[in-house]
């Protein structure tokens, strides 16, 4: 893949394009190579450096934020959420972030987890996520609308993108997670699909039926990303290439 193709930006339908900044991008317009070619965003696994940040450069200059205005954070599958004005240093850990300030764009990694994008042009707050089975079962989605209420949003007015992440045709998982889900959520419809060995985890029923609790409209959830670990010359997927590859990252701001 060379590093001249360009960058592909996923949009979502549900967030508005005027007062928001957005995208999904693929793994085309980078410099980084081998199995993280090209467009690696993260660094945590052992990409150059000076090849992250210039492919965070060009994601910027082609979705037309300035660089310097990315906030993202280390996520360790958890449920915290940063909010715009609270510390956050250098080495902070939060698999959310929320902001309702113009400046500011908020970046959540992943590479089969789902990336969640949130956007309230009522009040004017956006939101970004890490969502994997852990942070799924724990309930950072809801976390990130509960931290934007504190913004003064209403869940009713929050709209939210789930990005490219493993779809329930390669999800699969044992026993011990299966009961994780059904301890968490019950018996959603969809959320547990029998596999040819193991049992698969559709996280994107999961994750819906999580924000629909938490009182986000179904027609403001925009829930069928493809699927990373399928598509390997279009996404980085961990269970395809392990700590080899690259990571992907969905960004929001408010403009």
């Amino acid at each position: 893949m060379s590093d001249d193709a360009p960058i592909r930006l996923h949009r979502s339908s549900v967030i508005p394009d005027v007062g928001f900044v957005h995208g999904f991008p693929e793994r085309a317009g980078g410099v980084s190579t081998g199995p993280r070619a090209s467009l690696n965003l993260g660094a945590r696994w052992g990409d150059d450096r000076a090849n992250v940040t210039e492919n965070r450069r060009r994601l910027a200059a082609h979705a037309g934020y300035d660089p310097d205005q990315l906030v993202a954070t280390r996520h360790v599958h958890g449920t915290a959420v940063w909010r715009h004005g609270e510390p956050l240093a250098d080495d902070a850990e939060f698999d959310g972030l929320v902001c309702n300030t113009v400046g500011p764009v908020l970046g959540a990694f992943a590479a089969d987890c789902i990336p969640l994008l949130f956007a309230d042009p009522v009040a004017r707050v956006a939101g970004a996520a890490h969502a994997g089975w852990r942070g799924t079962v724990g309930g950072v989605a809801t976390n990130v609308v509960d931290r934007m209420r504190e913004l003064g949003s209403k869940p009713e007015n929050v709209r939210v993108a789930l990005g490219p992440s493993i779809g329930p045709c390669c999800f699969e998982v044992g026993p011990e997670v299966v009961a994780e889900f059904t301890a968490a959520f019950g018996d959603v419809p969809g959320m547990i699909v029998d596999g040819p060995n193991k049992q698969h985890v559709d996280l994107r029923v999961a994750t819906r039926a999580q924000l629909e609790q938490a009182g986000v409209l179904p027609e403001h959830i925009d829930a069928a990303p493809p699927c990373t670990r399928c598509e390997a010359d279009r996404f980085f997927s961990y269970r395809r290439d392990g700590r080899e590859g690259g990571v992907h990252m969905g960004f929001i701001g408010l403009t």
